[in-house]
């Protein structure tokens, strides 16, 4: 599939507006508990404020994808079928609670009000990112994507962004609470590496359906392709295709491994076993992982095969190979 990096732009702003949002306001919900996890004032309004501007420039971001921008608003009618139109919804509402939350944690009111806020804006930020995860998982026609790995992978991203987020901005507004996050953003990319770990592994015992599936024939009556049916590159070949980023992927997936595990994990193990809390390894945490988030959003793109590509000679090559035991007795029925 061809990457859309108005998508990956939105994934980046959203997975650290609703991460980082998620760990401030969990702070000040533990605090009612008793525990020492109270943020100081300016730490949570320059979150919030920090996750509005990153909520709103996501959105922004996301409408470049759209063919017609004007009819944006159409996205919400299909709420009860659509994950895309969920997401919109969620995504909107989340950005008006922050807003609400934001407002009424300055001005100081109520405790109830602000708590009110806060975890309304917490379930909508996670039912947004479950929505946007779910229009992958839920697409039967990209087997890579098709699973639930898509989405515990997706969301504990965004975990990994926003834990990584709150840990440097910690640093300056509560340095007691450094170590904790530290061993947090550490549990949390090196789960992300397990997730990534059992996505590609289970690419390799993908059973790719093949032509006669498609065409819902049996095997004894093989078929292939003889002619793709156009001479020149088209809709289908350029975005459900992408030639090009095929070729890279054997130097991108290690790529992205490196600098979206390998090196938060080396930065964040070296501060907690040498006790050098230095604000420079966090800023770096999070500029590795959001620099390699956006790589492996590209290359996640780039690895779907839509099962379209068949008709097309685009397929991986076991969609064209007969496999047996699969509709090997169906009798092929012609009817006008």
């Amino acid at each position: 599939m061809h990457p859309p990096f108005s998508l990956i732009w939105f994934f980046l702003t959203a997975g650290t507006s609703i991460g980082l949002f998620t760990f401030t306001y969990l702070a000040e919900l533990l605090s009612l508990f008793g525990f020492d996890t109270s943020l100081p004032r300016n730490m949570v309004v320059f979150s919030v404020v920090f996750s509005l501007i990153l909520v709103g420039l996501g959105a922004v971001g996301a409408s470049f994808h759209l063919g017609h921008k004007m009819r944006a608003w159409k996205a919400i009618k299909r709420f009860h079928t659509s994950w895309l139109s969920r997401e919109a919804v969620f995504s909107g509402a989340y950005g008006f609670t922050l807003l609400l939350y934001g407002l009424s944690y300055y001005f100081g009111l109520n405790a109830f009000f602000i708590h009110l806020f806060g975890i309304t804006t917490l379930i909508l930020g996670w039912l947004s990112a479950f929505s946007t995860a779910m229009i992958y998982a839920s697409n039967r026609f990209v087997l890579e994507w098709n699973t639930s790995l898509t989405v515990l992978y997706y969301l504990n991203m965004y975990l990994m962004l926003g834990s990584s987020a709150f840990l440097a901005t910690t640093y300056h507004y509560k340095p007691q609470l450094v170590k904790p996050f530290i061993l947090l953003t550490l549990f949390f990319v090196i789960l992300g590496l397990s997730f990534r770990i059992a996505f590609n592994i289970r690419q390799f015992f993908l059973k790719r359906p093949t032509l006669n599936e498609a065409l819902n024939l049996p095997h004894n009556r093989p078929i292939r392709v003889l002619d793709t049916g156009t001479t020149t590159n088209n809709y289908c070949t350029e975005e459900f295709y992408y030639a090009k980023g095929k070729e890279m992927l054997s130097f991108v997936i290690p790529t992205f491994y490196v600098v979206t595990f390998l090196v938060p994990i080396a930065l964040l193990s070296y501060s907690l076993i040498s006790g050098n809390l230095s604000y420079g390894f966090y800023a770096l945490t999070y500029a590795s992982l959001v620099i390699g988030s956006a790589i492996e959003r590209w290359s996640f793109f780039v690895e779907g095969n839509h099962v379209q590509n068949l008709f097309y000679g685009l397929y991986p090559k076991e969609g064209y190979t007969l496999r047996k035991g699969y509709m090997e007795r169906r009798k092929t029925k012609i009817s006008l």
